[in-house]
């Protein structure tokens, strides 16, 4: 535990005292905004538009959590996969480009140590840029009004588990991409590659049947993300990002493990 501690100190330490962490909590919050404003203004139009025309039943279906909240969370998760790879990137290639890989295999710290001081600082970045984030339903729940103004939380905090979970998987295949390469640019590729991947699955089901549509939507990031974004919670979805993380994490150490002894 305490070797854990130390590295997940010394990567946040690294983290805070260079631009990148700086610039990545700025980028996520400000495109988070963006997407914030233009749910907003869209539930506003199109709320006005349905009083102006006397629609009482449309008025009634709408709120907030489906208007504004749900997409946020699914924008949010599209946004992680192009912020991750430039989390992940540096966490074992830049150890190799600096020529300090032989040098950290050769302490006393275990590996498994290793991975998960270097895993949890950048689940930590992550996490602190989703806490950021919170200020937007906060926001919607301060200054809404009425039923549809209202925000339904336990919504929010579905979907918010949903960012955590899959933040969490790409943040373990990131990090094992890591341990492949000394080059930060080739592991950004790779584990973007992988994120779009996820994602890409989710439109390409719809044109199958059968076993092969069941298995490539069980596949899909976007419809578990999706799950969660709408509150529903489940067992599968869950698991599935929780396999991410663990088999992410399992071939990282193994990696590790396997470049100790030839160190």
């Amino acid at each position: 535990m305490r070797g854990t501690l130390a590295i997940a100190g010394k990567e946040l330490r690294i983290y805070f005292t260079t631009p990148l962490a700086y610039v990545m909590l700025s980028m996520f919050t400000f495109v988070g905004s963006w997407i914030f404003l233009w749910r907003v203004g869209e539930f506003t139009a199109q709320y006005h538009q349905a009083m102006n025309a006397l629609r009482p039943d449309i008025v009634a279906q709408m709120n907030l959590t489906d208007w504004v909240v749900t997409p946020l969370v699914v924008w949010l998760g599209i946004l992680l996969f192009f912020i991750v790879p430039f989390l992940t990137m540096r966490l074992v290639a830049e150890e190799r480009s600096k020529d300090t890989f032989e040098l950290l295999m050769t302490t006393p710290i275990r590996p498994i140590a290793i991975v998960m001081g270097k895993y949890l600082a950048a689940l930590g970045l992550l996490l602190i840029a989703l806490f950021l984030t919170l200020l937007y339903p906060l926001l919607l729940s301060i200054f809404g009004s009425g039923d549809e103004g209202a925000v339904e939380w336990p919504t929010v905090w579905s979907g918010y588990l949903g960012l955590s979970l899959m933040g969490a998987g790409l943040m373990a295949a990131g990090l094992f991409v890591s341990t492949l390469t000394r080059s930060q640019a080739v592991a950004a590729l790779v584990t973007l590659v992988f994120a779009l991947l996820m994602s890409i699955v989710t439109f390409k089901a719809p044109e199958l049947s059968g076993t092969a549509r069941e298995v490539f939507l069980y596949l899909s990031a976007g419809r578990h993300l999706e799950n969660f974004a709408s509150g529903r919670l489940s067992l599968a979805s869950v698991s599935y990002f929780a396999s991410y993380v663990v088999l992410g994490l399992f071939l990282t150490h193994r990696s590790l493990e396997g470049q100790r002894w030839a160190a």
